[in-house]
């Protein structure tokens, strides 16, 4: 069984760590023993990968009881340079090397690779040591890489904002949740940096009775973390895909928001949106009510019109009365009288007449002559009657 550990650099053989490949290849007793090593190590900002691999030929290893071959290194070790502690593979405990007899081919692989994130920069020189058994016992080999670990650049300027965008339609509205601006590079795995434009985590929350139907309402990088190196615009469309579809219980005011988990500075970036679900009753929507506002105009005029038709009247008729009594001026019968005179004896019933109004009407309708005869008749009635003072006084009057 073979695992890679990190030990302090005091301990050759330590506890087990890790896991490295164990390859078996044929036994050899012919071949002299002897370990070959390749180390490359790739620098992503202050970190280090190191990829190792070994390979050769060595005596058995004895555990006490027997002497055994071994698939593998006794052991190997990977130093950064620094004062950290090195990273590597350690064999079974207790065992001891043989310095003669038959021998046997080894080989590791750490495929993975070992990675190291320095304090700070500079240069650094990194050891790769093997252990196996050769001539005289344990032996070593070793393999140096040099390493440049630059001053980092500043840390880009990123800043993100959270969106909702929505339709209403009855009780339904359609969102859609976006993040906009940008975002440090993510890392996840073993230190492997990659370029999302989409939010570590984003959630969306809804009020109490509505019911959510498609769209993703929660979501984000599995396992990632943030980092303070390069800037990646975020992809509005990451978010949206279907549009998340709300149904609201009843008319009134909700409250939408979206939360989420981004590599700024800030980190948390939430959008709160304020949905009004009108009445489904159209009747307050409709327009009808602002049609009287012309009403009002049309009867400000009647009014003015027939104040002053009913007052002109009224006064204005008596006048064209007035000329019925200018008519018996000219007419006035003065030297007739004596004639008159000469009928009383005639018209002896005159004096009913004057006591009765009605027999002066039927003198004016029985007229038989011209206009003097007939006002004639009139005044000799009058005159029997002695109504004539009073024609006289009227005359008078209607002169004056």
């Amino acid at each position: 069984m073979s695992r890679s550990i990190r030990v302090t650099k005091a301990v050759a053989v330590a506890s087990l760590f890790g896991a490295a490949t164990i390859v078996a290849p044929a036994v050899n007793a012919a071949q002299e023993p002897s370990m070959t090593i390749t180390l490359d190590a790739t620098v992503t900002g202050k970190t280090v990968d190191v990829a190792y691999k070994d390979s050769g030929v060595q005596y058995y290893a004895n555990d006490g009881r027997k002497a055994m071959s071994r698939y593998g290194a006794m052991a190997f070790f990977v130093d950064y340079g620094d004062d950290s502690d090195p990273d590597g593979y350690d064999g079974r405990p207790g065992l001891t090397c043989e310095t003669t007899g038959p021998t046997s081919p080894f080989r590791d692989s750490v495929s993975s690779g070992y990675s190291h994130t320095y304090r700070k920069a500079g240069t650094y020189t990194i050891t790769a040591t093997g252990y196996y058994c050769g001539e005289g016992g344990l032996q070593t080999v070793e393999k140096t890489t040099t390493v440049n670990i630059a001053k980092p650049a500043p840390a880009p300027k990123v800043s993100a904002a959270a969106h909702i965008e929505y339709t209403v339609d009855g009780l339904t509205a359609t969102l859609v949740p976006s993040v906009t601006g940008t975002q440090h590079e993510m890392k996840y795995g073993r230190n492997k940096h990659a370029k999302y434009g989409v939010p570590l985590v984003y959630t969306m929350s809804f009020p109490e009775g509505a019911e959510v139907s498609g769209g993703a309402t929660k979501g984000g990088i599995k396992r990632a973390t943030c980092t303070k190196h390069g800037s990646v615009e975020f992809d509005p469309v990451m978010l949206s895909g279907d549009p998340v579809v709300v149904t609201f219980p009843k008319p009134g005011t909700y409250e939408v928001t979206l939360s989420a988990d981004v590599c700024t500075s800030q980190r948390i970036v939430s959008k709160t949106v304020t949905i009004v679900v009108p009445p489904t009753d159209p009747t307050p929507t409709d327009p009808t009510p602002t049609d009287p506002t012309p009403e009002p105009t049309t009867p400000t005029p009647k009014p003015t019109e027939p104040t002053p038709t009913p007052t002109t009247p009224v006064p204005t008729t008596p006048a064209p009365t007035t000329p019925a009594p200018t008519t018996p001026v000219p007419t006035t019968p003065v030297p007739t009288t004596p004639t008159t005179n000469t009928t009383v004896p005639t018209t002896t019933t005159s004096t009913t007449a004057a006591t009765t109004p009605g027999t002066g009407p039927k003198v004016e309708t029985d007229r038989m002559g011209d206009d003097t005869n007939a006002l004639s008749l009139g005044v000799a009635g009058l005159v029997g009657a002695g109504a004539l003072g009073g024609i006289v006084v009227a005359r008078r009057r209607l002169q004056q």
